[in-house]
């Protein structure tokens, strides 16, 4: 069984990685259609449209890599679990900015968060 830590986490958007990354999540879901008839004893169902919504979490640096986007941008990401070294893999897409969130508190550290809805399918992939 494979084990991942997140420490080497990282995420590009446009092709830059993210200053300060902190962390990354998607839910991918698929829609399903109830296809029972009346004689069927139980109930069937088909799958139809997948979707998919993450968040990327960072340490706030307003003039860091990838730490300028706003609500309504559209963006292509990768999302590396464990680095981007030859053979890691890695979930990719494209997906809207739906809220930008910045969180602060007089005693921690300061964060920003995008919240995002895919366009299209996610994509998994290994590095080559």
């Amino acid at each position: 069984m494979g084990k991942h830590s997140g420490k080497n986490l990282k995420v590009s958007v446009g092709g830059d990685f993210i200053a300060g990354c902190m962390g990354f999540s998607f839910s991918e879901k698929a829609g399903t259609a109830e296809i029972t008839s009346a004689d069927d004893t139980a109930k069937d169902y088909d799958p139809l449209h997948t979707d998919f919504d993450g968040k990327i979490t960072m340490r706030l640096d307003h003039s860091g890599v990838g730490q300028t986007l706003r609500a309504g941008d559209v963006i292509a990401f990768q999302g590396y679990t464990e680095g981007d070294g030859s053979g890691k893999t890695y979930v990719a897409g494209s997906a809207i900015v739906t809220e930008h969130s910045i969180d602060v508190a007089y005693d921690g550290v300061a964060g920003r968060e995008y919240s995002l809805q895919g366009k299209g399918a996610l994509s998994l992939a290994a590095v080559a």
